[in-house]
């Protein structure tokens, strides 16, 4: 148990100082947390993911909730109606070009039956929130495409959960329903929404009531978990409820929140200062944490698999240059953060954990198409965290300039 406690003590350290080297060197310090992951995990075999139980799952959930609560505080409501079709193009373009690129590696070269090679697609087809908010706060990106980012990681999650459960389903019944798929994503988008519009309201109602007892630091984040908890078992996005929430705290007025009947003439609550630090606090022991428990989860099985892993994400990576150039004809946005957008689409841990599901369905191959999913994930997240400092650097800033210069930035 020392010996534990010494090396939680250690990883903390390590983290400050990453964070550091992030400042100086531009790589990412979620990048070292997940190498430190995989020299704990795969490739020593020090830990193994089933050391941690269900709180590996749990803790990954809670540091997801927390990044898009706090996301949802920064955002900008100002900025949404301007920029939803950017998000929509950006995110529906990156889901079919990356199943359709899965499909044709998964078919051709990993041999998978083509309706596990759309299910490994749909899997991949979305970019990790946690990784991508946790860089978006990092670089310091400006608005709109920091916003365009964030929206597109939320939503991609929740296309990307609904579209494997439907093709999982016409697996079993042998159809599939676009339809019922499409009415599915619709419900848990709105309704999540709503969910967490309603429970910021009634938190800033009787928030100021709640602080006069002791110890009430964490109740806004308990709130949040409930609220994510509550409508992810309803079937909703739980990702959307909590970012939906965290802006409703920070941008009531903007929402109009205080024109429901039920909260005129109400005295709302406001976020103290303390209130941020502590979150603050949370999310960066969260953070590294969870992308420590990214890089033990990772399995390396067959050696092939991961020159094919490679060979994907390198032809996603390269087809994201040509769907953001599609969001830069309709929002206005500088060519160094264009460049950024175009790197900006590592995998993560939801990936990975949808990876498992068609192998506890006992769907045939299924094993070999969850070793590719992690491999996929490992390679985006180093991939990204290569490409980032280049985007800032001759001669690949002036290959970005001429592709998304201003001149050619008209719709």
């Amino acid at each position: 148990m020392a010996e534990t406690i010494l090396v939680i003590g250690l990883i903390i350290f390590l983290a400050h100082f990453f964070v550091a080297l992030f400042r100086k060197t531009r790589v990412p310090d979620v990048l070292w947390l997940t190498l430190l992951g995989l020299l704990l995990g795969p490739i020593t075999h020090e830990v193994a993911p089933e050391s941690f139980g269900k709180a590996g799952s749990v803790i990954s959930t809670i540091a997801l909730v927390l990044i898009l609560f706090e996301s949802g505080m920064t955002l900008d409501p100002l900025v949404i109606p301007s920029i939803w079709r950017p998000v929509l193009r950006l995110t529906l373009s990156t889901l079919i070009v990356t199943i359709g690129l899965t499909m044709v590696v998964g078919v051709f070269w990993l041999k998978l039956d083509p309706m596990l090679a759309a299910m490994l697609g749909s899997v991949l087809g979305g970019t990790s929130a946690a990784v991508v908010i946790a860089l978006v706060k990092s670089i310091g990106m400006k608005d709109p495409p920091g916003t365009i980012l964030i929206l597109e990681s939320a939503l991609g999650d929740v296309l990307t959960i609904i579209l494997l459960l439907g093709l999982l389903d016409a697996a079993k019944t042998g159809a599939l329903n676009p339809v019922h798929l499409a009415g599915s994503i619709i419900a848990s988008l709105l309704c999540a929404g709503i969910i967490g519009v309603l429970g910021g309201a009634v938190w800033l109602s009787i928030m100021n009531r709640v602080r006069s007892f002791p110890n009430t630091a964490f109740t806004t984040l308990a709130l949040a978990f409930v609220l994510y908890g509550l409508t992810d078992t309803m079937g909703f996005s739980g990702a959307v409820a909590a970012l939906a929430f965290g802006a409703t705290l920070t941008n009531h007025d903007l929402l109009g929140i205080r024109k429901l009947p039920l909260l005129r003439g109400r005295e709302f609550g406001v976020l103290a200062h303390f209130d941020h630090e502590f979150l603050n606090e949370m999310l960066f022991l969260l953070k590294v944490f969870f992308f420590i428990y990214l890089g033990i989860s990772i399995r390396f099985a067959e050696g092939w698999l991961a020159l094919a892993a490679f060979v994907l994400i390198l032809l996603v990576y390269v087809a994201r240059i040509f769907t953001v150039k599609l969001v830069t004809r309709l929002v206005d946005i500088e060519w160094p953060e264009a460049g950024l957008m175009s790197v900006l689409a590592p995998k993560g841990l939801v990936s990975a954990v949808l990876a498992s599901i068609p192998v506890a369905r006992g769907i045939e191959g299924a094993e070999r198409a969850r070793d590719f999913a992690y491999l996929a994930v490992i390679v985006s997240i180093l991939m990204t965290a290569i490409l980032i400092p280049l985007v800032e650097r001759n001669p690949v800033n002036q290959f970005y300039q001429r592709l998304y210069g201003k001149s050619q930035n008209q719709p």
